[in-house]
């Protein structure tokens, strides 16, 4: 009985971190990304020709988003110096939600 109440106490903790991070995610995308690609993905006049819409989102793995948050391309900056890593991924795990 104890082994399967830390068990499932366990897998609740789990869950937790990671709709914690879903939730970071969307919070430091509306805060670091949304001023260029949109609250829901959809580019700004200022990210015109980034290529963040809903086909970009979903064809793209969530590491190819991290290196271009991470490195920046075109216009877009470079947020590895700003960002921590995990708050990268986030971002990018965030991104994702957006293309389904």
């Amino acid at each position: 009985m104890f082994r399967r109440t830390v068990m499932i106490v366990a897998a609740a903790a789990v869950a937790a971190t990671f709709a914690s991070a879903a939730e970071d995610g969307k919070t430091l995308y509306e805060q670091k990304c949304a001023m260029c690609h949109g609250k829901d993905g959809v580019a700004k006049p200022a990210g015109k020709g980034s290529r963040n819409d809903p086909a970009f989102q979903k064809a793209a793995t969530s590491e190819s988003i991290e290196k271009i948050t991470a490195e920046g391309k075109g216009k877009m900056p470079a947020y590895r110096s700003k960002l921590k890593e995990e708050q990268i991924k986030s971002i990018a795990a965030h991104i994702k939600t957006l293309g389904s």
